[in-house]
């Protein structure tokens, strides 16, 4: 019996194996944009999910409301039809003074600051990525000239960082992040618990040492004009070339499949 999945309306047989996640709506637009022969499903409010072809491969692009506990929700059920790759591309703020507004992050682990990765194992638990796809993704974004800064990511679950623990956690953390999300831990987390790979990319659109606070690139103030466009010429590099890594890697993945069923039926 084929089961609809309750937030993103999707069954067997409508995601690949292979998926690139986000909760920016441009990074979702953009990715459709190279997507051929797209079916798209329309979930409960914020969750939307497409999968089309993307040289000679089947890929799925699946945006998600902003915040942990949607990521969460969006990867039980991915991985319930069988989608086994996790590329997560959103946006992430400086906590060091030495990481520029635009900069590419490639999170080498994450300090789990929220609820929701804690709630799937104990803080004890590392919250990494996948150590091959982590890998291929940077020589992938390294063949495009895409510089990146591997790192590790402090996520929370608050999108405004005024007042309270997060305030006074802030010069602890900063020490050791260089940047801060809300969805790392969680994705690394539920991967691990769920038996995916993921790793996480993060375009860094604000900045506390530089004092430009999260969500200014949707102001519509005109002197955060050219940081906005600033960003989404940076995402604009990314999507293709991420997509690409993706197509690659299951192409890997299929090629190793197969050598490995011959060598069981060589004698």
């Amino acid at each position: 019996m084929v089961i609809m999945q309750i937030f993103t309306k999707t069954s067997k047989g409508d995601v690949s194996t292979h998926a690139l996640v986000t909760s920016l709506e441009e990074v979702y637009e953009r990715a459709l944009s190279y997507l051929n022969n797209v079916v798209e499903r329309t979930g409960r409010p914020g969750f939307r999910v497409a999968t089309g072809e993307f040289h000679r491969t089947r890929l799925t692009v699946v945006l998600h409301p902003i915040g942990p506990s949607a990521l969460a929700i969006l990867l039980e059920e991915l991985a319930r039809l069988g989608t086994d790759v996790v590329l997560y591309l959103d946006a992430a703020t400086a906590l060091s003074p030495k990481v520029d507004i635009g900069s590419v992050i490639l999170a080498t682990g994450a300090i789990k600051g929220d609820g929701v990765s804690k709630a799937y194992a104990p803080l004890e638990v590392p919250a990494i990525p996948s150590h091959e796809l982590f890998h291929h993704v940077q020589q992938s974004l390294e063949v495009h000239d895409i510089k990146t800064i591997p790192g590790i990511v402090w996520s929370v679950d608050t999108f405004y960082l005024n007042g309270g623990a997060i305030e006074a956690s802030m010069k602890t953390y900063s020490r050791l992040a260089v940047a801060m999300d809300m969805g790392t831990a969680t994705l690394f987390t539920v991967a691990m618990t769920r038996k995916l790979q993921a790793t996480s990319v993060l375009v860094v659109e604000s900045s506390v040492p530089k004092g430009v606070e999260r969500g200014a690139i949707y102001s519509e103030e005109e002197e955060y004009e050219t940081l906005h466009q600033k960003i989404f010429s940076v995402i604009d590099k990314l999507v293709k070339p991420l997509l690409e890594a993706l197509s690659l890697h299951m192409e890997h993945v299929k090629v190793s499949k197969a050598a490995t069923q011959i060598e069981a039926t060589t004698p």
